[in-house]
Parts: C-alpha cells; structure tokens; sequence
C-alpha cells in the first residue's frame, strides 16, 4: 500500500490544470444592489462599482466534560478545553475586499483573525488573489487561494454558512491545510439540466499544528462537481509533497532508532516507514440533497502516504437536517479509521519483558490508532438577518486506542513507555458542548 502510494506519484496528471479556489465562493456573492435603493451619491455607486467589501465573524463558546482529554474544535487552535469554558475556538472576525467585483480582471484579499498556534488573532491573509474571467468558461487565479479538497473547502471558515457550527472534525481534521500559494483555473459547462465544473490548483503551503509545522513543497488538486437542481455531486484528488517537520515524533524515532528500547530492527524499518518528506495522496467524495424543507449530505475520504508520519486513514460523515421556519434542527454522524500496518518492531533476544512490551507500544502508537466515532446533534436558529443562533452538542468515542496517548483536536496524555503521564486513565469519551453565534455583514 505504501509502495503503491510511493510510485504511483502522478503529479503531471492534475499539474495540466490551474486553480480556481475560491471562484466558488466568487460565484455566490450577491450583485450589487442599484443606487436607487441604497440612496448612494452617483460618486458612491461609481466607487461601489470598483470596490466591494464583506465581512463574517463567529462568537463562540465550547465546553468538554472529561478531565483527562481535551478538545480543541481545529488542530491548528492554540489551547484546548479540559473541562472548562473556552471562547477561543470558533470565535473569528474575517473581512474580503474586492476590486473590481463586476469585471473580468478582479483582486480578491481576504483577512482572518482566528486563534492559531503561533499567530493566535493576530490578523493573517487567507486569500490574496489576482482573477481573471475570461470570454470562455475557463477562469483563471493566480496568489494565495483556496484548496479545493472538500465540499466546504471555500466556505471553512465561514460558519455562517454551515447549518452545525464547525466542519466535521472526523474528516476535516485529517488535511489542515486550507490554502495554497499558486495558480489556479476553474471550468464550468452546462450539459443539459446540470452544470459540472472543474476546479483545479497547484502550489505551496505551510501549517502549524500542536505537534509541529507541516510545509508542503508542492501542492496538486483536482475537483469535479456536478450540479442538477436540488442536488450536487464532488469529487476530488489531492496530491502533496510534504516536510513533516514534527520535533518530538522525530525525538522519538531516533530514540528507537538508536536502539535504546532493544529494539532490533527499529532502525531499518524506520528508515523505510518513516520518512520525513513524504508523498501523500487525498481522494475524496461528496453530496447534498434537498428535499423539501430536508436536507441530506456526506462527504468520504481516503488518505495514502508513504510515510507513518501522515498515518493512511479512511473518513466519512452523513448529516441531516430539517428547515422549521427560523429553526434547523439537525444530526449527524462520522467516523475516522487509521489503517496504517503494524511496523513489524522486534526485540533482541534476552532482553527483558518490559523491552517487549515497550516496543510493540510503540509500534502500536506510531500507526496513529486514534480512529473515532463521532455523534452530533443541534439547532440553528436564524433569529434575524444576516444572524445565526447555533447549539451543537457532539458525543466522541474513541474506537481504537485510548492507552498510548494523542495530540490533536483531541489530545490526552501519553504513560509510560511512551510518555510519563501516571495519572488517571481515560475512558475513550468525549462530549462537547457548543454555543455559537454566526454573522455576515
């Protein structure tokens, strides 16, 4: 499997085509209202023409019931909530402006203050972008863009859009990366009552997460869409040149590698399971169905590399909801499963049981077994325009491991051997509870 990830590397395949992240959002903008109705001065209604400016936010607050696992609503948030009340999650302030919005050569720059790792909220650019739409259905995009790998890979940040609060963790999680620094195209055509559309980008990226710096040396990705009334279909495939620059996982590779836990062979297989530039490859898969006042949508992923540092996982979540006037209640299910084999580690001979024991941990830890189930319920309440009242409860269980310890958007601590935590031990569950409110202006 990892073979097949290593030398199945087809880059050239997507490299064919540009990106256009972002043109999907472009797309769903509003027009402009007339003069007439806003009462602008005809200087106003000149300069709105050659400026548009937007803005969305999120006020939240979460809450984790356990005192041993935390939970952070995205691996690249700085601080996590073991059982007490956080406001640093979800909450965000993000503004786009657009020169030239109506015409065929635009600037799009979009800023996002939301906490991260090392910038916390400090202001940060999302998207800064030259577009280009051309007299063909091909459009094209050259800065900073989006990263077409999901369904709600253009809206991410915008909750406001989203009926839960947050994307789903047991999917979203699994690729951090949002944007990319590069070119991009995007294709649409009209075959009879649908529409499909390409979209397309190649670029750089880099990330931070609680476990170290991810920097992607080369980014290509293809998604294709299809549109036909109240339904819609994607699907998509992301290729990635990666430096996993994560310090204490290499910490202790080498400490393996050494063979400081009489280890055998860790040094052979790690250097042909773990190296730190990697080759991954995204696929995933999509849809939405309105029916009615229903909606129904899911979204599958699959993930391959050649290095146990981006563990090999399968992903997927199905959400329905119901439109009551004002109110959406909804429920949802995912579900994340690493896949990765087991490293094969073997003990020298006559070394002690606890050598034993320490290395098949270790093996056991380094597959990344941390797969979940996740259960979600709420309401959203749209209690007045352009604002949005959201309660989210979700119930975690871990489905795999809940012994060797974990970082991410849920984290608990490590004991011996592979950490030194000694204290209570715990249960693989998690629930969070969510109160956010959501705005555009």
């Amino acid at each position: 499997m990892k073979d097949a990830a290593r030398h199945g590397w087809r880059p050239s395949v997507l490299s064919a085509l540009l990106l256009a992240a972002g043109a999907m959002a472009a797309r769903a903008e509003p027009e402009p209202m007339p003069n007439a109705e806003i009462g602008a001065t005809p200087a106003a209604g000149e300069l709105a023409e050659w400026v548009k400016l937007d803005g969305f936010g999120t006020l939240g607050a979460y809450r984790s019931n356990d005192a041993v696992a935390s939970m952070r609503p995205d691996a690249r948030n700085a601080n996590a909530s073991l059982r007490d009340w956080r406001f640093d999650g979800d909450s965000q302030l993000s503004g786009q402006l657009t020169l030239n919005p109506n015409g065929p050569l635009r600037l799009v720059w979009q800023v996002l203050a939301k906490d991260d790792i090392v910038l916390h909220f400090r202001p940060r650019t999302e998207w800064l972008y030259l577009g280009w739409e051309t007299s063909t259905p091909l459009s094209l995009r050259a800065g900073r863009l989006a990263l077409p790998v999901f369904m709600l890979s253009e809206t991410r940040n915008v909750a406001y859009a989203l009926t839960n609060v947050r994307p789903y963790s047991s999917l979203y999680h699994l690729n951090p990366i949002t944007k990319v620094d590069g070119l991009g195209a995007i294709w649409r055509h009209t075959l009879g009552p649908g529409e499909l559309s390409l979209d397309a980008v190649h670029g750089r990226a880099k990330v931070d997460l609680t476990t170290g710096r991810i920097k992607a040396r080369a980014i290509t990705a293809l998604a294709a869409q299809w549109r036909q009334g109240h339904w819609s279909l994607r699907l998509g495939r992301s290729e990635y040149q990666i430096d996993a620059q994560l310090p204490a996982t290499l910490a202790q590779l080498q400490v393996l590698a050494s063979g400081a836990t009489g280890c055998a062979n860790c040094a052979s297989v790690l250097s042909a399971r773990a190296p730190a530039q990697v080759r991954a490859v995204i696929d995933t898969g999509g849809f939405n169905l309105e029916q009615g006042a229903w909606t129904l949508s899911g979204e599958w992923m699959r993930r391959r590399s050649d290095s146990i540092l981006v563990a090999d996982a399968n992903a997927w979540y199905a959400q329905l909801s119901r439109r009551m006037g004002a109110f959406t209640p909804f429920v949802g299910i995912g579900q994340t499963r690493f896949v990765e084999a087991p490293l094969g580690f073997q003990t020298v001979a006559g070394a002690p049981p606890a050598a034993q024991a320490a290395n098949a941990a270790f093996d056991r830890f380094l597959q990344s077994a941390n797969g979940r189930r996740s259960w979600q319920a709420g309401l959203r309440w749209d209690f007045a325009e352009n604002l949005a009242l959201k309660l989210h409860y979700e119930w975690l269980k871990n489905t795999q491991e809940i012994r060797l310890g974990q970082t991410g958007s849920v984290s608990y601590p490590a004991p011996p051997p592979i950490g030194s935590y000694r204290g209570p031990s715990w249960d693989g569950q998690l629930r969070v509870l969510s109160l956010n409110l959501d705005f555009v202006f």
